[in-house]
């Protein structure tokens, strides 16, 4: 099995230390997953080159540069990253994965790679809640109203909406199509290749409709539904969030979790993990418990409990997103 996995970044030390764990990650998973093709795409900067202090800690990781020369530059540099990614899978690859930079493997899954290979399907989890649109407060989500309109918009007709957000109660009704959590995207190459090209049919006018912040994600369920691709919501243990209302809702999966995504900051940095020894230190000192833990354990066993990416402890730049 060849897969691919493609990291769209910001050239901070925080995401270069995510990356590099990434790498590391896979690494010990052995097998398959260590010979997996692991790319990191920046995308929002003028310079087109690794850190020094990076480069002894990125062998076997790609570094490819998407930079925008229009426009707003963290707004164009973003998109470009992200956009980037689709066209670098290979081709002949089994199966690709778009992931975020804070997103660590941590169990094989092969069987789930077979599955959406041999329905050639995009596969991801469903995202935590329903998007709150520009103007409108957290509080004051409407899926019920926001899918038919944004759908009818864009592609002339209703969408299909069978599944629960995640991290709402568990009787909570259906209110969402394959609306994903943009951590995980997995699919083959041709898949993957057909939903970037409905995407960009669909992305101008799309986000003259929600703003560009949700767009990527938004476009998700209806390139999906333009391009004619089958679906495959995954459950949350190929996306599982450091969130203890994850952790009370999805019992089962937390003891299996296979890519944990550790992008809530309530107890400790994400950005800051892997940037520094002190910062390294200081996040396995912690008592955590739940998912966090987990992730914990998980560094702990990769790592040894000792900082892989050795320089100096005072070089800490802080991430901005």
């Amino acid at each position: 099995m060849k897969y691919d996995f493609l990291i769209a970044a910001s050239l901070t030390d925080g995401f270069c230390g995510q990356i590099a764990f990434f790498r590391l990650c896979l690494n010990a998973l052995g097998g398959e997953y260590a010979k997996s093709r692991l790319v990191a795409v920046f995308g929002d900067s003028d310079k087109e080159e690794l850190p020094e202090h990076w480069k002894p800690y990125f062998e076997g990781i790609e570094v490819a540069w998407a930079y925008s020369a229009s426009g707003d530059p963290e707004a164009e540099g973003y998109a470009a990253q992200h956009l980037k990614r689709f066209e670098l899978i290979r081709p002949d690859c089994d199966l690709a994965f778009l992931c975020d930079a804070d997103v660590a493997p941590i169990r094989p899954f092969r069987d789930m790679a077979l599955d959406l290979m041999s329905r050639s399907a995009l596969g991801g989890v469903i995202a935590h809640f329903h998007f709150p649109l520009e103007g409108r407060k957290l509080e004051d989500r409407l899926p019920d109203l926001d899918w038919p309109r944004i759908a009818q918009e864009i592609l002339g007709h209703d969408i299909e909406r069978p599944y629960r957000y995640t991290l709402t109660p568990l009787d909570t009704p259906p209110q969402a199509p394959f609306y994903i959590n943009y951590g995980v995207l997995a699919g083959p190459p041709k898949s993957l290749d057909a939903f970037y090209r409905a995407a960009a049919d669909i992305r101008e006018s799309l986000h003259a409709c929600v703003g560009p912040w949700w767009g990527p994600q938004i476009e998700v369920p209806l390139a999906a539904d333009r391009a004619g691709l089958e679906t495959c919501a995954l459950p949350m243990r190929y996306n599982f969030p450091n969130d203890p209302r994850a952790d009370a809702l999805y019992p089962d999966d937390l003891e299996e979790i296979v890519f944990l995504h550790y992008l809530r900051q309530g107890v400790f940095r994400r950005d800051r993990i892997f940037a520094s020894r002190d910062e390294f230190d200081r996040f396995l000192g912690l008592a955590l418990t739940g998912s966090n833990a987990v992730f914990q354990a998980h560094v702990r066993a990769v790592t040894g409990g000792h900082y892989p990416f050795e320089r100096d402890a005072t070089d800490i730049r802080t991430l901005k997103r």
